[in-house]
């Protein structure tokens, strides 16, 4: 989604390869039967490390503290390209507020813990901390961002 987002933004005239997931993109990229590829940083990090890969831009407003050499996309010249990827913690409906409430004490305090955050630092992964409020007043502003990809993409729920 995020390719067809690029391509839209920047005009450029690219094939759109759907995958199933980033280990079969981080393959074909290694092996040569694509020549670029929008992925996230826990994927790619290890070869970009190693030399195998090169970075061209982050779509991060800022640069990332574990790529400072490399530019976001804006300073690349391609403004508004800003997405990060996130994971949310959801329970099925009409579980009890109790519940919830438990489950997201539980959940904030592990991802305060410094244990937890040395973990995520080197990722540049950020944790979140709030109330299930927060969490989906945060999807309501995510929604249709990605609503517009899906459809720039074709993407359909199989």
């Amino acid at each position: 989604m995020l390719a067809a987002w690029f391509k839209s933004l920047t005009n450029i005239d690219v094939v759109l390869v759907t995958y199933r997931g980033g280990a079969n993109v981080l393959s074909d990229l290694l092996g040569g039967q694509i020549d670029l590829a929008i992925e996230t940083c826990s994927i790619l990090l290890p070869q970009l490390r190693d030399g195998k890969l090169r970075p061209l831009g982050t779509p991060s407003p800022k640069r990332l503290d574990i790529l400072p050499d490399v530019p976001t996309m804006a300073e690349n010249g391609v403004p508004g390209f800003i997405a990060s990827s996130w994971t949310g913690i959801v329970a099925p409906p009409g579980t009890s507020k109790q519940i919830i409430d438990k489950l997201n004490r539980a959940t904030n305090a592990a991802l305060k813990d410094s244990a937890t955050q040395a973990k995520l630092k080197p990722l540049e992964a950020q944790a979140m901390f709030g109330t299930p409020a927060d969490y989906a007043d945060f999807l309501v502003n995510e929604l249709p961002k990605w609503t517009a990809m899906a459809k720039l993409s074709g993407a359909a729920a199989e």
